[in-house]
């Protein structure tokens, strides 16, 4: 059972994060924004473009394993500035449900975890990211619901052919995304999300994504118990 100190000490992680964080000025190599709730998916669809450091098209695919877990897929392709080639990128992960919000607390807490890769430029860059998403859903009217969120991460980052001799270059990040998903109905929602990279690997410029997320009424269905 999940208890109040719980959820404190994840908010305090998210926290730090932000704050330790550091924004740098030159890419090497490629980051977007997640743009993962603090809940559960039980199934849904997200096409999202975001822009930075370049125009990134992305989709993602999350189902739901069961009441408390979910795993996702990430594809998508990236046309970065100063490149000559397009920057391809697949990942995929997995959450699960730290907190859910009570009459005794008020936040949604996820633990996400995940592994990808992008491929081009003249270079490959592997991020293993691990963290959690933590907000809140605000109930509006007609069924609809606002829900702010952060998403604190730790990331170990690997890139053959980079730095200035073109060699390999690893390190351990902090990133975040401040973002928000405002549900329209029980099967579309639109998301937006801002996101703060800490890597010199995987570059630092901020990046800001827009997307719509889609659950088909034919595929809608309760998460797995």
């Amino acid at each position: 059972m999940t208890t109040w100190r719980t959820t404190v000490a994840c908010t305090l992680t998210a926290l730090a994060a932000v704050v330790t964080v550091r924004a740098r000025a030159e890419a090497q190599a490629f980051h977007y924004p997640a743009l993962q709730l603090p809940t559960v998916s039980t199934r849904d669809y997200t096409t999202a473009v975001a822009s930075g450091a370049g125009t990134t098209v992305l989709l993602q695919w999350r189902e739901g394993m069961s009441a408390r877990r979910h795993w996702e897929l990430d594809a998508g392709v990236a046309d970065r500035r100063g490149s000559e080639s397009l920057t391809l990128f697949v990942g995929g992960g997995l959450a699960q449900t730290l907190a859910t919000a009570t009459g005794d607390q008020p936040l949604d807490v996820l633990l996400a975890a995940g592994a990808g890769a992008s491929f081009g430029g003249g270079s490959t860059l592997f991020r293993v990211p691990v963290g959690v998403s933590v907000g809140h859903t605000f109930a509006l009217e007609q069924g609809m619901s606002l829900t702010p969120f952060v998403h604190p991460r730790a990331s170990l980052d690997v890139c053959g052919s980079c730095g200035t001799d073109r060699g390999g270059e690893s390190e351990v990040s902090l990133n975040f995304d401040l973002g928000a998903n405002f549900q329209v109905n029980r099967q579309f929602a639109v998301r937006a999300s801002a996101g703060f990279s800490g890597s010199d690997v995987a570059g630092g410029q901020d990046t800001f994504a827009v997307g719509f997320t889609w659950t088909p009424a034919t595929l809608a269905r309760q998460a797995p118990r």
